[in-house]
């Protein structure tokens, strides 16, 4: 899977997006400039998927789960897509992405095995800049979830599971790795 990053004269933002094609490729837009990759594997989209059944199984009346594509725009003008999101029901609008104001609970990013660095990394560092209070990296590969949770002033390991892993953030929850690659 290649990825492409577009540095323009300008920074980009989420409002450029706009009158780009609706071609498969997920776009978004981190620090100005435009990343672009493929449609995720077949494989990935199962993991996502699992994941998201799971989470959506536990929701709440105060939080909702959500798959990509799902654009979540950013303060800066930059937009996301996690692989999936749980955020506050009173975030959510059918008609448009997760605003710039709001930031999600818990962010899941499913790497793919030709750029694992942009979950392990970039976006690792992104979601600590906004706060977002817990993040997983599922790996299919091992299996294996990492978990983080913001603490102070940045992200501390929670737990790296490669059999079970149980939360309580953001509400409870067991994730049965061999289940998810399955």
């Amino acid at each position: 899977m290649v990825v492409e990053m577009a540095h323009p004269a300008r920074p980009f933002t989420y409002e450029d997006l706009e009158g780009m094609p609706d071609d498969g490729y997920r776009r978004e837009i981190i620090g100005g400039s435009l990343i672009v990759t493929p449609a995720p594997t077949g494989g990935h989209q199962r993991v996502t998927g699992k994941l998201y059944a799971l989470l959506q199984t536990a929701e709440t009346d105060e939080v909702m789960a959500m798959v990509a594509p799902y654009d979540w725009w950013l303060p800066d003008g930059g937009s996301v897509q996690p692989d999936v999101m749980v955020i506050r029901r009173d975030d959510f609008d059918p008609a448009g992405p997760l605003p710039a104001s709001a930031v999600p609970l818990l962010v899941v990013e499913v790497l793919s095995p030709s750029n694992p660095t942009q979950d392990r990394m970039l976006k690792r560092d992104l979601y600590e800049r906004l706060g977002v209070p817990a993040y997983w990296i599922v790996d299919p590969a091992g299996p294996s979830l990492l978990a983080l949770r913001f603490v102070g002033r940045g992200y501390t390991v929670e737990s790296e599971s490669t059999v079970t892993f149980r939360t309580d953030w953001p509400f409870p929850l067991e994730v049965t790795l061999a289940d998810l690659v399955r």
